[in-house]
């Protein structure tokens, strides 16, 4: 179980300055009352420890990076055999809701996905939803036309491709051709994508293998963005990778959120 200072999971500003101050009276005036800079969402079991989201905001209030985090145990015992990806749904902060941001998803690939020879290692995708879990219930293996609808031309990040068909319950994904292991230079350890379905984006995505995360090597990644968002709301320049070695917390976020 997390100690109180990870379950609470906040930093704290001052809505003042921090020197003491006295009333007419000449007794102290009470102390500014603190602002908390990081949110968390309810815990989920995962392997052997648990995981949650995570939101970080300014002394505004104004979300600056979203993502998640989960217990260094949650890489032990992790489901196995089976057929398709194991979901773990994580649902966001309901006190500091992040436009377009439904909810996401920590999706284990015991034996990693298509295409084979790029992404067939043992790995993590982190969706993070534009839709709702109703929404995404209803995209069905046979959605085709909404599968392969192209986005328009500038929703499009530069240098990525969308890719043909799509998965049901997620949508049709979009690579990033610069990428090592789609760009035929390195193996796949961690990457970003886009989603996409019905010509509207649907989900960002981070993927990163579980041997990188056992690693504990530390990633500030630039993300690629169109040059306009379909949807307004927050969005990523960056994500990071990172492990807290005192906390034994594993964090990956999306970050440098700017309002669109």
């Amino acid at each position: 179980m997390r100690t109180l200072m990870t379950i609470i999971s906040t930093t704290t500003l001052l809505l003042s300055g921090t020197g003491c101050t006295t009333g007419d009276d000449g007794k102290p005036n009470p102390a500014p009352e603190a602002i908390p800079t990081r949110y968390t969402g309810p815990e989920v079991a995962v392997g052997d420890g648990l995981a949650w989201t995570l939101v970080e905001t300014d002394e505004s209030l104004n979300p600056v990076a979203i993502g998640i985090q989960f217990e260094e145990s949650a890489l032990v015992n992790l489901p196995a055999g089976s057929p398709h990806a194991d979901e773990f749904v994580l649902q966001l902060p309901e006190d500091l809701p992040v436009a377009p941001y439904d909810h996401i998803t920590l999706d284990w690939n015991e034996h990693g996905h298509e295409p084979m020879q790029v992404y067939d290692l043992p790995h993590f995708d982190i969706h993070l939803y534009f839709m709702s879990m109703s929404q995404r219930n209803a995209i069905a293996p046979t959605d085709s036309l909404e599968f392969n609808k192209p986005l328009p031309e500038d929703h499009l990040p530069p240098m990525y491709l969308e890719t043909p068909g799509g998965v049901p319950r997620m949508g049709a994904h979009i690579i990033d051709l610069l990428s090592p292991e789609i760009a035929g230079t390195g193996t796949f350890t961690h990457t970003f994508i886009y989603g996409k379905y019905d010509g509207q984006l649907n989900f960002l995505e981070p993927m990163v293998t579980k041997a990188f995360l056992e690693s504990k090597t530390q990633v500030d990644q630039a993300i690629r963005h169109p040059s306009s968002w379909q949807e307004s709301g927050y969005y990523p320049s960056g994500y990071t990778i990172a492990f807290d070695s005192e906390t034994g917390l594993y964090t990956i976020l999306l970050t440098g959120l700017e309002e669109f």
